[in-house]
């Protein structure tokens, strides 16, 4: 090898050396490729924890309006067909001070099992299933801050739907518990619910959440829990799961036992056509997994305990809403 050959071989080589250094020092393995996947359950869930982001990324916007609050009631329709009368002077601020002029008011009406699964208020009442007949919110807002109704004032929503039901009862949303809503039978007699051939009407002292339910008749009947059966990563730090029924209006959450590191129902009735769904979010990517089945007690084992085998795959947020709006 001559000496023209042999400077013209180290050149190259240098070449080659530097563009390996270069690209070694812009390398970043993926999340979660040095450790593994997080399977952590924790017992307190931080506002930091990814299934903030899978509750957050499902929710649904409120139709948004404004009303005059004074010596007149005022009224508005929203898209839905959800209608809600005001009355004269109904509001006070958090510190009880009138509320008079212009407020804003953020109204939604769901009906749709996926949207019960996307806003996180599934139809059960302290664990005892509901059958749902619709949910109802309403917000009053002035320069940001919530304001609440003048003691004794009530406001009345109406909204249709066929075919009417007898049985629905007025229920009250309670927010206490962040991680598990509950529906509660209103026990106050000022409040109403009544049935008409052609609309349902509520007469309400109560803000944010309420609606009509009734509730699923167990009497004499076999009933069983539902648990998922997931692979490792999928946590109570990055998942949520429900239980839909096929056949009724029923939405049932799924809450992480930490023991057992399980989601899991309560009791639900034997013999149902249910989906199980399963929706996380894993780094920068969404999963969504469902499996449908029939609610049934096991021939073996002592608990009635049915293990529902489901596999989340990667999909599209915009998938995974669309699939939801099928239930």
């Amino acid at each position: 090898m001559n000496r023209k050959t042999v400077i013209l071989f180290l050149i190259n080589a240098g070449f080659l050396l530097s563009a390996c250094q270069k690209n070694t020092d812009i390398f970043v393995p993926d999340a979660g490729q040095i450790g593994g996947p997080d399977t952590s359950w924790y017992s307190t869930i931080t506002s930091t924890m990814p299934v903030n982001d899978v509750r957050n990324s499902l929710l649904i916007d409120t139709y948004k309006d404004s009303i005059q609050v004074g010596s007149n009631t005022s009224y508005i329709t929203a898209p839905s067909g959800l209608q809600c009368y005001f009355p004269a002077n109904c509001c006070v601020g958090n510190t009880g001070q009138t509320i008079t002029g212009s407020v804003n008011v953020e109204l939604m009406l769901i009906k749709k099992k996926g949207d019960m699964v996307r806003l996180g208020r599934p139809t059960t009442s302290n664990g005892r299933l509901l059958v749902g007949g619709a949910g109802i919110f309403v917000r009053l807002k002035k320069e940001n801050n919530e304001l609440q109704l003048v003691p004794g004032i009530k406001i009345q929503a109406r909204y249709t739907e066929q075919p009417i039901s007898t049985q629905l009862r007025l229920f009250n949303g309670d927010e206490s518990n962040a991680g598990a809503f509950n529906w509660l039978p209103n026990t106050d007699p000022n409040n109403t619910f009544t049935v008409t051939p052609s609309y349902y009407e509520i007469q309400s002292s109560h803000l944010r959440w309420f609606g009509s339910d009734y509730f699923y008749d167990t009497t004499g009947i076999s009933r069983v829990s539902v648990k998922t059966e997931l692979a490792s990563y999928f946590t109570n730090a990055n998942t949520i799961a429900y239980t839909v029924f096929k056949d009724f209006r029923s939405v049932v959450g799924m809450y992480g036992d930490i023991g057992s590191k399980k989601f899991t129902t309560g009791l639900l009735p034997v013999g149902k056509a249910i989906t199980v769904v399963v929706i996380s979010k894993q780094g920068n990517d969404y999963f969504l997994g469902y499996e449908n089945t029939i609610t049934a007690v096991p021939s073996s084992g002592s608990a009635p305990m049915q293990t529902v085998s489901v596999k989340p795959v990667k999909t599209s947020l915009g998938d995974i809403i669309a699939f939801l709006n099928t239930l």
